[in-house]
């Protein structure tokens, strides 16, 4: 691919992520809409919210008042009673999932099961630790969606040397799936000096399976590296998963499955484009504390199938600092490596960044 093709390619690909951006801007938007508070909330040190509760998310629960600026985070093991009159989507540590109205006892009203979801099959009641996730049922598609977008820049006088980076997600989730879409983009380069870039755009989809925390699971994923020469890698593929872990504090689960890749290199290669199979191989770990720090790791190893000895792998491990309305910071380290590039080519582009973002 000449010099030309690979620019309108990377042309292309940066206006999907810019294109990205901008719809989860507008999502936002539309999502802060309803400002209703008729909820009721009571913490076990007698504090009282009359506010719209939000989510349940990592062990923190969600609420908006009149007269506070943005959404405040309530430890959930510290809410002694909740009422709403509105269905959310629970779901349970034991890989169930529920939709209906939903409300806190105190402890000695309803010892052992003090949480209940009055569901359209009938009552659920279960203890209030073993609720993992709580999202509330918007009215409309865009509603329901959440996600997040960050900017980072670096700049170094001595050699002008400058690094700029970017990311931007988004969610959907429904009562037995869900779905997400991820955009990464880095450069780095200085004056008189070769420039790199990175571009990355990630799609997967998730089928729940009741009462086993097993899930099956579908991802793509579009690749341009120009330190490994790759004009553009296709992965196509999906798997079976299961929660290991799953708890308001603590996450792990594995994935094991098959995929397609197409690679198109620079035409200085010696394999300007290749077919393989691949397995999948993947694991996940998510931690949690209150309202304060997320830590998520993620590794996707790919052993050839079709091209036996050859093995690839993926790496990203984000760490986030929440700060006040809904900002947050990011450190974050993401790892590419091919044990089998074509000559003259990387084995590994690795990573360090730091961003400012915000999540809705």
């Amino acid at each position: 691919m000449d010099g030309k093709g690979g620019n309108s390619m990377l042309t292309k690909q940066l206006s999907v992520g810019m294109y990205l951006v901008v719809f989860l801007l507008v999502a936002t938007g539309v999502g802060s809409a309803d400002s209703n508070n008729r909820d009721t909330v009571i913490m076990k040190n007698g504090d009282r919210f009359t506010c719209k509760v939000k989510k349940l998310e990592n062990g923190v629960l969600y609420i908006d008042t009149d007269y506070v600026s943005g959404s405040i985070g309530l430890d959930w093991l510290q809410v002694e009673k909740l009422q709403t009159p509105v269905p959310f989507q629970v779901a349970l540590d034991n890989g169930d999932r529920k939709v209906g109205v939903i409300e806190k006892l105190p402890i000695e009203e309803a010892p052992g099961k003090d949480f209940e979801i009055h569901a359209a099959s009938g009552e659920v009641h279960v203890a209030s630790p073993d609720v993992i996730d709580i999202q509330s049922q918007k009215r409309n598609f865009w509603e329901q969606l959440s996600g997040a977008v960050d900017f980072g820049y670096d700049f170094t006088s001595g050699n002008s040397q400058t690094a700029l980076s970017s990311d931007a997600s988004v969610n959907y989730r429904a009562v037995n799936w869900a779905a997400g879409a991820n955009f990464t983009s880095s450069f780095s380069g200085q004056s008189d000096a070769s420039k790199t870039n990175l571009l990355e755009l990630q799609a997967s989809g998730t089928r729940y399976l009741s009462k086993r925390n097993s899930f099956l699971m579908a991802l793509s994923d579009f690749l341009h590296s120009s330190q490994q020469s790759l004009n553009l890698r296709t992965t196509l593929g999906g798997g079976y998963g299961r929660y290991w872990i799953h708890t308001n504090r603590n996450l792990l689960m594995w994935t094991l499955g098959a995929v397609y890749t197409h690679e198109i290199y620079q035409s200085s290669t010696s394999q300007p484009v290749q077919q393989n199979v691949e397995a999948l191989l993947g694991a996940q770990y998510q931690l949690f504390h209150f309202d304060r720090y997320a830590l998520q790791s993620q590794l996707f190893v790919y052993p050839g199938l079709s091209d036996t000895g050859r093995v690839r792998s993926t790496t990203k491990t984000v760490l986030t600092i929440k700060l006040p309305n809904n900002f947050h910071t990011d450190f974050s380290f993401w790892d590419n490596f091919d044990s089998r590039p074509p000559i003259n080519s990387k084995k590994n582009e690795l990573g360090i960044s730091d961003s400012l973002g915000y999540s809705f």
